[in-house]
């Protein structure tokens, strides 16, 4: 079995602990929740992390860490650990509800790391989590107990003398004697951080110090003995770094510092005062500074706004690049860059949020980080949602609230939530904007037509909108403006029109090496062969979007593309899987947050394929369909990815005459019993002018001049008198 979690990987040894270890692991054996509780510095992290090492394969979900240091909002916390787990949070509701949905059948072991600050909410989280979800277990690390009925308290001892001392000769370079260094682990107790602090001094150089302590030294006493050994610029960077709520790279060492930080940076690495590890994502190298440790630089601190201050612009400036820059070959790139920054990115918005003078950069981020499709991507919208509400309680002035308020609507919009859109629009109508306000508000306006009214007024909207963004922003939101004119030609012009528009996004998304947007190309023309062409082409265009959008972790996409397919499936008569993939579409709407009923072209669509399948199977109908919303997400999609069997599908219909389609023959026949186009338009739920221009383009493609030649061509067709 593959082990699941994101337990980090290790770079330093682990040095005795043996026993701590079993009776851990005893005691998850027989409860569901043990804290390993003790001071800060007593190495309960790094335990919990080799327990659950130890324990993964006995788990069939496998072990996953979540680290709430970062996390200072208690509200937060059950989207924090849905995000560590990789759980889809699209809800503008914060809650366990998603949590518990998603984990009810799991068997799992979950870490939860440093609870202290967050008391109160970790024990209503654990409570519910462990009432809940009978297969889940909880190691908690904290310097107090959580006081949650049945937890199993472990109270971290410090290492033995033995132990202490093979781990100092394990990291110093050069040890002292060892009747020195077993004095030295003795008079600091055996407290693993100090004697990784103390190892890492020149060799003598606090021995002294601490052996005159007629008590054991404190972590607090080490703390103070290592940053004198360290130069002011050393002590400074310290000092600054302690903003970072979490690991980072050097470009943002050097923002926050002000400074060129590589030298003394290296040297609190060998001090053991800032850890690293390695970037999967790019291979450079991240820092971090251990909690106890950032908590002591903090109070280094002359004046504690600056570095926050500077941490706030870097990652305004980051996610400002993000937006600008995602739309490229480097896409997976800079996804796996936003999520190594993200607990500082949420950070970062905080900060500048509180803070008045960056309370406009804060509240750009919160639009930019949509902007660069990873909160989409990642299935963070809730996250994205808390971030954008916070942002305005902040920012009451136009036009920044304009397009803020713009921006939530049409996130809103395209989750098909249009009782939450309406009031944002209504309000931003009535602000003032600016030409870039234009791109948000224009293009809410034109979703709104296009998912709310279904009217074809929404495609030369979108069209204005392409301008403006063509002007005024970036590739990436050009090209989603680009997608969203051709998605609504499609649905809502003519064949030729549509052709027009989807093949100039294919071929657009074939050229620019942009994974995402090539997968999209191919759900469009999927989505053309479906509405107004061959519907058996669509099946394997449809197949490779979803690929694409599987293996780039697009957890948004997705839904499309199995909509996508459950109404191909009911187009070719298969359906038995279409029945399936109706019912898991049904549960990915839940989990995504995405209604497709609340998108009145999708929903006329999907109501067709439900009513044909639901004619066809009959008293099956009811059965099927729930078998395949009980289907898990990795089960849906490895069914949804099949091949549709050639006994599945329905025997192919022979074309109809003059090449015309399904819909250009119907409205051919309608025109032959006398139909205005008025009369047309209400019958196929179309504008008069979009049917008088089907009218045309019919004549145009069988070469004849009037209506009332298309009449009789139509009645010759058929055989009518």
């Amino acid at each position: 079995m593959t082990v699941r979690g994101n337990l980090p990987a290790q770079t330093t040894t682990f040095i005795g602990r043996e026993a701590v270890l079993a009776e851990t692991e005893a005691l998850l054996g027989r409860a569901r929740l043990v804290t390993l509780a003790g001071p800060g510095g007593m190495g309960k992290t790094r335990i919990a992390v080799e327990t659950g090492r130890a324990l993964a394969q006995a788990f069939q979900h496998g072990a996953w860490r979540v680290r709430l240091r970062d996390l200072k909002d208690p509200a937060a916390l059950a989207r924090a650990v849905a995000t560590e787990l990789r759980i889809v949070d699209n809800s503008p509701e914060p809650g366990l509800g998603r949590l518990v949905e998603s984990l009810y059948d799991k068997h799992l072991l979950l870490v939860l790391d440093d609870c202290e600050h967050l008391l109160e909410a970790v024990r209503h989280l654990v409570h519910h989590l462990l009432r809940d979800c009978e297969g889940l277990t909880i190691l908690a690390t904290s310097r107090e107990p959580l006081g949650v009925y049945g937890e199993q308290l472990l109270r971290v001892p410090p290492l033995s003398v033995d132990d202490a001392v093979l781990l100092f000769e394990e990291r110093a370079e050069v040890a002292p004697d060892l009747a020195d260094v077993t004095a030295l682990c003795e008079a600091v107790d055996g407290l693993p951080l100090a004697i990784e602090l103390l190892a890492a001094q020149p060799a003598g150089v606090v021995l002294s110090e601490v052996f005159r302590q007629p008590e054991p030294a404190t972590l607090e006493q080490v703390l103070e003995w290592s940053a004198r050994q360290c130069t002011d610029e050393e002590r400074r960077l310290w000092a600054r770094l302690s903003a970072f709520p979490a690991d980072f790279d050097l470009a943002a060492a050097e923002a926050v510092a002000d400074a060129d930080v590589l030298k003394p940076l290296s040297a609190l690495v060998h001090r053991s005062i800032v850890a690293t590890a390695t970037s999967p994502v790019t291979g450079e190298t991240r820092y971090r500074l251990l909690d106890t440790v950032s908590q002591f630089g903090a109070r280094l601190l002359t004046n504690a706004d600056e570095p926050l201050r500077r941490h706030a612009v870097h990652y305004s400036e980051f996610v400002d690049e993000a937006a600008r820059s995602w739309f490229s070959p480097g896409e997976t790139r800079w996804m796996g860059r936003l999520w190594e920054e993200w607990p500082n990115i949420r950070a970062a918005v905080g900060h500048a949020l509180r803070t008045p003078d960056l309370a406009a950069a804060g509240a750009a981020v919160t639009m930019n980080v949509q902007r660069a499709r990873f909160t989409s991507f990642a299935g963070m919208l809730g996250q994205a949602w808390d971030l954008l509400t916070a942002a305005r309680e902040v920012i009451t002035e136009a036009p920044l609230r304009t397009s803020l308020l713009a921006h939530c609507a049409y996130m809103a919009q395209v989750r098909g939530d249009s009782a939450v859109a309406f009031p944002l629009m209504n309000e931003a109508r009535a602000l003032p904007r600016l030409p870039i306000t234009d791109v948000h508000l224009v293009l809410a306006e034109a979703t709104h037509l296009f998912f709310v009214e279904g009217s074809p007024d929404c495609v030369p909207l979108y069209a204005h909108v392409v301008e403006l963004c063509r002007e005024h922003s970036s590739p990436g939101d050009t090209y989603i403006t680009e997608l969203m004119h051709a998605m609504a030609a499609c649905f809502l012009l003519d064949a030729e029109a549509a052709d027009k528009t989807t093949t100039a996004l294919a071929r657009q998304a074939e050229s620019n090496g942009v994974s995402w947007a090539h997968a999209w190309g191919l759900w469009h023309r999927g989505l053309y062969e479906l509405l107004h062409g061959d519907p058996a082409q669509v099946h394997p265009l449809a197949v490779q979007a979803l690929r694409i959008q599987l293996t780039l972790g697009d957890t948004w996409s997705t839904p499309f593309s199995l909509w996508l397919l459950a109404c191909t499936c009911a187009e070719l008569g298969a359906n038995d899987r279409a029945a399936r993939l109706l019912g898991a579409l049904r549960s990915q709407e839940r989990v995504s947050r995405i209604s497709f009923s609340g998108m009145s072209p999708f929903r006329r669509v999907l109501d067709r394929a439900d009513r044909t399948v639901r004619r066809s199977l009959g008293d099956d109908y009811q059965v099927i369909t729930t078998l395949g919303a009980d289907l898990r997400p990795e089960q849906v999609m490895a069914f949804a990815l099949e091949p549709v069997p050639d006994s599945e599908r329905r025997p192919v219909k022979p074309l109809l005459p003059g090449g015309l389609t399904r819909q250009e023959f119907t409205i051919a026949g309608l025109v032959a019993d006398g139909y205005t186009s008025k009369q047309i338009a209400a019958r196929l739920y179309i504008s008069p002018r979009t049917a008088d221009r089907h009218v045309v383009n019919i004549r145009v493609k069988l070469g004849l001049p009037t209506r009332v030649a298309l009449a009789a061509w139509h009645r010759s067709a058929t055989g009518e008198r």
